[in-house]
């Protein structure tokens, strides 16, 4: 398991460009993929989903307007008053964590109006969002539709990130500067998850879909060198390999 993990791990080398250090997020393209018993599962990413009995909610392998993707998807009754989600996620800490939160990432995704710019807890609010949660502080990133500027509220900063419905978007979000914004301690752990969400009136199928995430830049001054980057992968890889057979 140990070796197949790495292999996650540096998966992430070959989509970042310039970038080789340390990967914060385990398999960023989403390639890794397990049969289960209710159907495919990413292999590294954690899966969370809350929904009432006659509400439904999932996550699957999809292309849409010439990319790959993972589709979330969520199915709200309108029966109750709870919120249906699907949420992906990993805990981060050690030198991943010290990676995300010394870069600026880049997330690709399709999102839906999210109704949300007024007020994200209006009862109509379908919303995409990257969280990060440290376990007193919760960080939400939401793709809203034209509101920008961020709020915080006791132990909960929302940023809002202005963008467009229905077709691919390149977003950026900077964890470790919302930190500092807020006046926050950094964490030396936190869960990173990706969260689609309807809320109680908003009844119907609603879908987003995410492509890849990647590090537009990074502040760290020693990352791994390419040629070592390259070598670890090619170890984990064999190891994974070699316990498999």
């Amino acid at each position: 398991m140990f070796a197949l993990v790495l292999s996650a791990a540096f998966a992430f080398i070959n989509l970042q460009g310039t970038y080789s250090g340390l990967p914060p997020i385990l398999d960023p393209d989403f390639k890794l993929w397990v049969d289960r018993s209710n159907g495919p599962g990413l292999m590294v990413w954690n899966l969370n989903l809350v929904k009432g009995v006659s509400d439904n909610a999932s996550l699957g392998k999809s292309a849409i307007q010439g990319r790959d993707a993972v589709e979330l998807a969520i199915y709200q009754s309108g029966a109750g008053s709870r919120l249906v989600y699907a949420s992906i996620s990993q805990t981060l800490d050690g030198g991943r964590l010290t990676a995300l939160l010394n870069s600026t990432i880049g997330i690709w995704i399709i999102k839906e109006q999210c109704h949300c710019d007024a007020n994200p807890f209006n009862s109509t609010a379908v919303i995409l969002a990257v969280e990060v949660d440290d376990g007193e502080h919760t960080i939400s990133f939401i793709f809203s539709d034209e509101r920008q500027g961020a709020q915080t509220l006791l132990n909960h900063r929302i940023v809002f990130m202005p963008t467009p419905s229905d077709t691919w978007s390149l977003r950026e979000f900077d964890v470790g500067k919302q930190y500092i914004a807020a006046h926050w301690a950094m964490p030396d752990r936190l869960v990173f998850s990706i969260t689609f969400g309807a809320a109680a009136s908003a009844v119907g199928w609603h879908t987003a879909y995410v492509n890849s995430i990647i590090i537009i830049k990074s502040a760290l001054q020693n990352p791994l060198p390419p040629l070592a980057a390259n070598w670890v992968v090619s170890i984990s890889r064999l190891i994974w390999v070699s316990r498999s057979d």
